[in-house]
């Protein structure tokens, strides 16, 4: 089962970090989305093709977080991103890239 966002057609704008449950994890509710793994989108597909091939079901989340970086369309002074978590830009991501996803 999967829960959360469809990936932006512009990887430049958001990274995704994904979370896997399987009954086998160590945590559970909130405890797993506070402290659970959280792998890069590159990584989370790698996953994903193993717990398949190993005939493993569990739950998928993703959380989007917006990037920061030149050609990056978010105004941050605008109330909506207070507080927000922000994604390095794409050129500052040290992770590996899947179809041009960090």
């Amino acid at each position: 089962m999967f829960y959360g966002t469809y990936l932006h057609p512009n990887p430049r704008l958001y990274k995704y970090m994904w979370q896997i449950w399987t009954p086998d994890s160590a945590l559970e509710g909130s405890d797993f989305f506070e402290h659970g793994p959280r792998y890069s989108t590159a990584r989370f597909h790698e996953l994903e093709r193993e717990l398949i091939s190993a005939g493993v079901s569990g739950f998928i989340y993703n959380r989007k977080l917006p990037r920061r970086g030149l050609g990056a369309p978010f105004d941050l002074t605008h109330s909506r991103w207070a507080n927000r978590v922000w994604a390095p830009s794409w050129e500052d991501d040290p992770d590996s890239e899947w179809n041009g996803h960090k």
